[in-house]
């Protein structure tokens, strides 16, 4: 089709602006047997666009209103809030909160078969909130409600509909407070630093580590990566994070270093919202090259998502990376839909399968015989393999049997502040090879 320009969109379906939908929703609930407020967003819109086009997501988003708003006899007022995100006023029929849910999930499956027949090479996922509106309560409350609803699925690629929570507002106030206890984290140089080692399950000993985040929050308890991270990528602070992790690594290796010390790589998490931020990498490289340690150790970790959500750009930028022989690793490999498409892109070092796929794998035989073929192969090629998360004795012993050597979990360390990991691991071994 014809490119669709953002503003034409709304013009082509006649659909109203945001500002005219929350206008418009407050007078019509008065008219409906049951209010229900549905927020709908396409998880990986920008991954979508990189495959296949910007003028194929125009498709995708004018279908996706189509399907939901305008040829939806359920949906009275809708209208898009953003580029992917859309809002949608619908008459509930006074149905109960199970069969609203069972209705919605229904109707995404169907859209989800229609553009993932069409559209094979990246599948589209869906998340949706759900919020049952009672006539004169505050409309603008009630959208927040059905985001909250729909946010609280959004690192989940087996749930598309969610319904709201008084814990998810709950939830949402708790995330607000972490720009303030970052930002004073991080001012006052109070940001901690864990390691986490990884070790060769052949010869029993340490070949490399993770380094990992924390910090206190206003009431002194170490805040969870679980709440912080996304709310830091949302607001464009984790550059701020992650930049001052990584040079409290460089400059771990450079002591250790002076030390005679032997080094192995140490990996850093990267985020998407890194490379939006000009001169990042950049600065890093800089740093480490200032600081004179060995390219190889350091190593930048990567989740799929993060990946295809720039992947031209990324992809660019790693290349760069890896040319100057820092390592590459593909962090949760298995977690999501695109694992292997990310793969064939990214000039990736290592591959760091996610604790839930090897868990699933090696408790059925296909499981086994997959995880096995994919570790050989990946061997083959001369990537570097890892497992993660492992707990037990009997899933090393497990995940040994199916080709991994490399693994990182509980059941060697769990994370380590520098102090005790220099105590256990640094500081007994020997000189620097």
């Amino acid at each position: 089709m014809d490119e669709i320009k953002d503003s034409e969109i709304e013009k082509t379906l006649n659909l109203p602006t945001l500002a005219k939908f929350k206008q418009m929703g407050p007078k019509i609930i008065d008219d409906l047997k049951q209010g229900v407020l549905v927020s709908i967003n396409i998880k990986n819109f920008k991954y979508f666009n990189e495959v296949y086009s910007s003028e194929e997501g125009d498709w995708l988003l004018l279908f996706m209103m189509k399907f939901f708003i305008t040829d939806n006899p359920d949906c009275v007022l809708g209208t898009r809030s953003y580029i992917d995100h859309i809002l949608c006023l619908s008459e509930g029929g006074g149905l109960s909160e199970s069969e609203l849910k069972s209705k919605y999930a229904d109707l995404a499956e169907r859209f989800l078969h229609e553009v993932n027949r069409k559209y094979t090479r990246a599948r589209v996922h869906l998340e949706c909130g759900l919020y049952v509106v009672h006539k004169g309560e505050d409309f603008l409350k009630a959208q927040d409600n059905a985001r909250y609803a729909r946010r609280s699925i959004r690192n989940s690629y087996t749930t598309t509909v969610a319904f709201y929570r008084d814990e998810l507002r709950k939830k949402s106030l708790e995330e607000a407070a972490v720009i303030p206890d970052f930002t004073n984290a991080l001012e006052n140089h109070e940001i901690i630093v864990l390691l986490q080692p990884k070790y060769s399950a052949s010869s029993d000993t340490i070949v490399g580590a993770e380094a990992l985040s924390r910090f206190k929050n206003s009431q002194g308890r170490l805040e969870s990566p679980a709440i912080y991270v996304p709310v830091l990528e949302e607001s464009g602070l984790i550059p701020e994070l992650d930049r001052d992790v990584i040079f409290h690594v460089i400059d771990l290796q450079r002591k250790w270093m002076d030390m005679g010390k032997k080094l192995f790589p140490i990996s850093v998490n990267l985020s998407r919202v890194d490379f939006y931020e000009k001169g990042f990498i950049e600065e890093l490289e800089r740093y480490a090259d200032e600081s004179g340690i060995p390219h190889w150790s350091i190593e930048f970790e990567l989740t799929e998502t993060a990946v295809v959500e720039n992947l031209s750009t990324i992809v660019e930028a790693l290349e760069m990376l890896s040319q100057k022989g820092y390592r590459i690793a593909l962090d949760d490999f298995g977690a999501g839909y695109n694992s292997l498409y990310v793969l064939g892109k990214i000039p990736a070092n290592v591959i760091k399968f996610d604790r839930g796929f090897v868990l699933y794998s090696i408790h059925n035989e296909i499981g086994k015989t997959i995880l096995k073929n994919l570790i050989k192969t990946f061997r083959e090629i001369r990537f570097e393999v890892l497992c993660e998360g492992v707990e037990t004795e009997e899933e090393k012993k497990e995940i040994v049997a199916c080709g991994c050597d490399v693994i990182q979990g509980y059941l060697y360390d769990k994370p380590l502040s520098i102090a005790d990991f220099e105590s256990k691991y640094i500081f007994r071994t020997e000189k620097a090879i």
